[in-house]
């Protein structure tokens, strides 16, 4: 049991922190509550600034599984032109964990009244930390591990593009882009452990029935070599306050991640605070092991029209 336990442990550990050929970044399910969580080119796309707090609580039932905690404010500096934003970030597997802080800088272009081309900088610091006093070794003295509690700081930039019109958007963006290296140990710069480069594809769309009732559709596909991972969620929306949908999670290219289905429902005040809940089911070997993972968001938009709806298709 110690042995199958450790396994895990630094299975999860290379896959959440230095992994030259593994998703290294958290899992989310309520990105139509926040583009900016998946595109920070998003930042300053409206006439005011969002705040938005994430939890998640992954493969609830199996010990030591991911717990992320996500803290992100953005809006515009010029209106219609200019935008910037900041989110803070932790993501917890086992004894290991990736912190950090992000700042983000975008530029839009009206290309039409309508239609909007836009484009972003990111840039951060992240943190990796391994407790190896808090693993249960198999061997003891395993030299990996021989130092205890390990922690390295690494730089990090990103970019992206975002089209978008009156109801719809489509986005790319490239975290880690610049592959910069990741090493615990300062006698050993022979490490092939880089942040790898994921890119991210989005988009959504709505429709509206009339003056009440919507339909909101969003899309994410996420690539890292070798794995990939595609997000499609269906909402209904009544009158821009409360909404109920489905999603589905599932890899195309390849196998190497497991399916999951869910649902989504939510709440908004006054147009100005809204709360949404996520449960996810995985499908397969680790559903089986796992009673869900749940995830809940805490909006803030501060505008002072609360007499109208000020919600953008694309931000709800």
């Amino acid at each position: 049991m110690r042995t199958m336990k450790y396994i895990i442990i630094l299975a999860v550990a290379l896959i959440s922190t230095i992994s030259l050929k593994a998703q290294q970044l958290e899992q989310w399910t309520q990105f139509y509550m926040n583009e900016y969580m998946i595109n920070p080119t998003a930042a300053g796309s409206d006439q005011y600034f969002h705040a938005n707090a994430l939890y998640r609580d992954q493969w609830v039932g199996i010990q030591d599984s991911p717990r992320t905690y996500y803290l992100s404010v953005h809006g515009p500096i010029v209106k219609e032109t200019m935008g910037i934003g900041g989110a803070v970030f932790s993501d917890v597997v086992g004894q290991t964990r990736r912190s950090g802080f992000q700042a983000t800088y975008a530029y839009h272009f009206k290309v039409t009244d309508d239609l909007k081309l836009s484009m972003s900088l990111s840039t951060g610091m992240l943190q990796f930390s391994v407790d190896g006093n808090k693993l249960d070794l198999e061997q003891q003295n395993d030299i990996a591990l021989s130092n205890g509690f390990m922690s390295l700081w690494s730089l990090d930039f990103g970019s992206g593009l975002r089209f978008a019109g009156k109801n719809f958007h489509v986005g790319f963006y490239v975290p880690q882009i610049a592959g910069l290296k990741a090493q615990f140990f300062n006698d050993y710069a022979a490490t092939e452990n880089v942040l790898a480069r994921h890119y991210y594809l989005n988009a959504g769309y709505r429709y509206d029935f009339d003056d009440t009732w919507a339909i909101d559709a969003n899309f994410l596909g996420r690539y890292v070599t070798p794995m990939d991972m595609f997000d499609l969620q269906v909402r209904g929306i009544y009158d821009d306050m409360i909404w109920l949908g489905v999603s589905y999670r599932s890899p195309i290219i390849t196998d190497q991640l497991p399916s999951a289905v869910g649902i989504m429902a939510g709440y908004a005040f006054e147009n100005n605070l809204s709360i949404g809940y996520a449960y996810d089911l995985d499908v397969g070997r680790i559903g089986a092991a796992t009673t869900g993972s749940h995830e809940i968001v805490l909006g803030i938009r501060f505008t002072k029209k609360n007499s109208a709806p000020v919600i953008p298709a694309n931000q709800l």
